[in-house]
């Protein structure tokens, strides 16, 4: 699969994609019932995160960053999911196939405010080689903090180890604790653990869902069903995006 590695990395320059990794799927096998590699495509063999920087200056935007926040991840992650398309394309032209893992939507829905990913694109990084888990739940790396929205595939395709020229990713300094102190509903314990639910509910909200959801008795499926068709991309408003603005890493 060495040509194939190469066309990606062609098309990852093309998109403006500067960070990406490749590692094997049994990488992840440990994660929740559900939601490993195999669980996606039950011959996995590989699987290949990249990362987009959004540029630093919308987090020092002071109360306009919610709204800048708001447009840039729109915009980037239609361009990380066509790119992932793309991406697949290649790896089955070779004879292999590949799933994208797309930059935010679908996801699956277990409670209020609880969203799950299909895949933890969060670990998919990690286990990539392109950062690590950060203390804000975020992929932390070395040169873009957690300013990275990321995308994935999962293929079963043999692909060799391949990560960012700086390697040997540290993570959050351990001396600094500067999301876990601002974050402005304690959604962040210094133990590292993210209260996800928490989070959401406070720094994302979708009024037709909310709408919707007031009129009538929904059925698990219907409440999943509605929340992807009314809270995707500009659907969607971000209140909060502290725990990055905050960071002195950025």
């Amino acid at each position: 699969m060495k040509e194939a590695t190469e066309e990606l990395k062609k098309l990852f320059t093309k998109n403006n994609i500067p960070v990406f990794g490749i590692s094997k799927a049994s990488s992840l096998e440990n994660e929740p019932s559900g939601y490993s590699p195999s669980d996606m495509l039950s011959s996995a063999e590989s699987i290949l995160c990249i990362g987009i920087p959004v540029p630093k200056g919308i987090f020092n935007s002071g109360e306009r960053s919610g709204w800048m926040y708001w447009r840039a991840a729109n915009i980037y992650y239609r361009n990380i999911d066509m790119v992932l398309m793309r991406a697949a394309s290649i790896i089955e032209e070779k004879g292999e196939t590949a799933v994208p893992v797309y930059g935010c939507f679908p996801y699956d829905i277990k409670g209020k405010g609880d969203f799950l990913g299909y895949l933890s694109l969060v670990r998919m990084g990690e286990a990539a080689g392109i950062g690590k888990v950060g203390k804000n739940g975020l992929l932390f790396n070395s040169k873009y903090g957690s300013r990275l929205l990321l995308g994935g595939i999962i293929t079963t395709a043999k692909m060799p180890f391949t990560a960012p020229p700086k390697k040997g990713e540290k993570g959050c300094p351990k001396e600094c604790f500067a999301c876990q102190e601002q974050c402005p509903v304690g959604a962040i314990d210094k133990t590292g653990k993210v209260n996800g639910p928490l989070c959401t509910k406070y720094s994302s909200k979708s009024p037709m869902f909310s709408y919707f959801m007031k009129q009538e008795q929904n059925s698990a499926e219907d409440i999943k069903m509605l929340n992807h068709l009314t809270a995707v991309d500009d659907h969607s408003m971000y209140q909060c995006i502290k725990c990055v603005s905050v960071c002195p890493y950025q």
